[in-house]
């Protein structure tokens, strides 16, 4: 099955919008239930040559009856089985197929998403919703495919043929099927609200996997083991109260059925003896072939039972995978005005405000922002922890929008500019430095895989990474681990800065990327960015002073407000917020040193 758009508006039911992904191979669905429909016809003519088999055969001693009998059954059969196979192929086609083109669908539309997205709907949340629901899914497909005809024609078709052998015994046939599909209805029933809350509960248990795993040696370095297996075993325990009912209802109908079916055979053989042995006209061959159409019957209902579960989950989990595809970025698509694609890019703010919960001011991180930043400046941005600088340099790349007021490049909304040249032209090293899994050349060029060697080196060169790259056995070609987990913070950082730097970006920011990083080689990394990319506008988020201290500018956020702008010297000279930081950093270091 090929891939494509988002099939159907949100509106439409998940079923519909999973059956209209096979508008391209209804040629092969109808081929499947052709095939399933002589599956069922030949299984059903098998029963009814029973007959035939016992009455002409076994009892009149003919031999030749009951070879000939023999092979039209083992014929009846094998046609059958070839069939039923057959169908088995078509359908894992389907199943496998429509698992491919959701998860590739749902994937593709994460990717389009903002981050504010990302803030509303968590990873593990994903996860779930595009392995076990895409899974859970498949299976009701698989399910649905074999059984969508072959079970009601059996059923009908077996129900005809039986009452047309032993009309006198019709009334166990219905008592039967009254009894399996009442069965069926009750412990069913209740089921699709179960898988409902099973797959909201398997959200949580993944989300908390995910926390703890990310944070393990956070939760080692403080001894709190035993706090998180109580977290995870709570979270598991609501888990296992819906999926325990949902289980145990199916577990329920196997043993259902079997009785069901037991006892309407002994009904068959006792009503049908008694009438046999009573000379009503009855014959033992009547009898075995309404046995057979008995099991014939039940067969069906017992299918249709037992992937019931299967195909609720998949109603439910088609609507949490669609859920994931209909979402809409919170973040509009850019406008279609083109800027400049070298040199550094002027940076303005005008009456910016801006929070998390855009519907509400009060909640507000950033608070009138205006600011103009020149092209080719170098600019740090410092405050204490919550001041809002990581809020503020977000808003030039749109990884959010403001709520008020206007970002501009070059004279130009950033809303105007298409996403992928905003991008583009601001390039990001954050604090938290993720790397690929794969190879070093790889992360490296991730932003521009045309990139030369020469261009990568002399990006490495400019943020210290070049001396221990080299240094490796495999040098660019070393392997990165998952998250990048076989490096030290600090070269992860390192690199992280290089790969920002690869493209040439007319707008850099460094994200508080040189926190791991000792002063020294922050002071080398400093002195060579500006030179690896000279002409581009830099922007600076530190906590430290000695990251902004020779910069052209610093600005001084306090409380999502800019509290003062202007060299180092004259910040030094008027603002007391600035003097406390650079007294409480570097009178702390020169102790130190004394």
């Amino acid at each position: 099955m090929t891939n494509g758009a988002p099939v159907g508006p949100a509106r439409t039911h998940p079923i519909r919008r999973v059956l209209a992904l096979y508008r391209p191979y209804r040629g092969r669905l109808i081929l499947s239930q052709v095939m399933l429909l002589l599956s069922a016809l030949a299984t059903l003519g098998t029963a009814s040559l029973n007959s035939h088999l016992v009455n002409d055969g076994l009892l009149a001693g003919d031999t030749w009856v009951i070879i000939d009998t023999g092979i039209w059954m083992s014929v009846l059969g094998v046609v059958a089985s070839l069939l039923l196979a057959g169908t088995a192929v078509i359908a894992v086609f389907f199943s496998q197929g429509t698992a491919y083109v959701l998860r590739t669908q749902a994937y593709a539309r994460v990717q389009e998403y903002s981050f504010g997205n990302f803030d509303a709907m968590r990873t593990g949340n994903l996860l779930v919703r595009l392995n076990s629901d895409v899974s859970n899914i498949a299976n009701a497909v698989l399910f649905g495919v074999m059984l969508l005809l072959y079970a009601p024609i059996m059923l009908i078709v077996a129900l005809g043929l039986a009452m047309m052998t032993a009309p006198g015994m019709a009334w166990i046939l219905l008592v039967v099927a009254v009894v399996v599909l009442g069965a069926a209805a009750v412990l069913i029933r209740p089921m699709e609200r179960a898988y409902d809350e099973r797959q909201h509960r398997l959200d949580e248990v993944n989300n908390a996997l995910q926390e703890n795993l990310a944070g393990v040696r956070v939760v080692k370095a403080f001894g709190r083991e035993e706090l998180e297996i109580e977290r995870f075993n709570e979270r598991t325990e609501q888990l296992r109260r819906p999926a325990s009912a949902a289980a145990f209802r199916v577990a329920l109908l196997t043993p259902v059925l079997q009785t069901v079916a037991q006892l309407g055979i002994a009904a068959t053989l006792m009503v049908g003896g008694t009438s046999v042995i009573a000379g009503d006209g009855t014959t033992i061959g009547q009898v075995t072939a309404f046995t057979q159409y008995l099991s014939l019957v039940v067969v069906p209902l017992a299918l249709g039972a037992l992937i019931a579960p299967y195909l609720l989950r998949g109603v439910t989990s088609a609507g949490r995978v669609f859920e994931v595809i209909d979402a809409e970025p919170t973040l509009p698509a850019g406008g279609t005005t083109d800027v400049a694609e070298s040199g550094g890019a002027e940076i303005r703010f005008n009456g910016v405000c801006f929070g998390y919960d855009q519907r509400e001011a009060d909640k507000d991180v950033l608070h009138d922002i205006d600011l103009v930043i020149e092209a080719g400046q170098s600019v740090g941005i410092l405050g204490a922890t919550g001041s809002g600088k990581t809020s503020l340099v977000n808003l030039i790349p749109r990884f959010y929008d403001t709520r008020t007021g206007q970002v501009l490049i070059d004279g130009v909304d950033v809303r105007d500019i298409p996403l992928d040249q905003l991008r583009k032209a601001v390039g990001t090293a954050l604090q938290e430095a993720v790397l690929f899994q794969g190879v070093i050349r790889e992360n490296l060029c991730f932003a521009d895989p045309d990139a030369s060697d020469d261009r990568m080196k002399d990006a490495a060169r400019a943020s210290d990474a070049f001396g221990f790259v080299e240094a490796l056995p495999q040098q660019w070609d070393a392997p990165v681990a998952r998250r990048g987990y076989n490096f030290s913070g600090g070269q992860r950082q390192r690199l992280s800065m290089a790969r920002a730097l690869v493209p040439r970006p007319r707008v850099l920011i460094l994200d508080d990327s040189t926190s791991a990083l000792d002063v020294a080689t922050e002071t080398r990394v400093q002195a060579a960015i500006p030179r690896d990319v000279a002409g581009t506008t830099l922007i600076y988020v530190a906590q430290r002073i000695s990251a902004v201290i020779d910069l052209d500018r610093i600005i001084l956020l306090e409380r999502g407000r800019i509290s003062d702008q202007g060299t180092h010297e004259e910040l030094l000279a008027r603002s007391e917020l600035y003097r406390e930081i650079y007294q409480s950093q570097l009178g702390a270091i020169q102790e130190v040193s004394a």
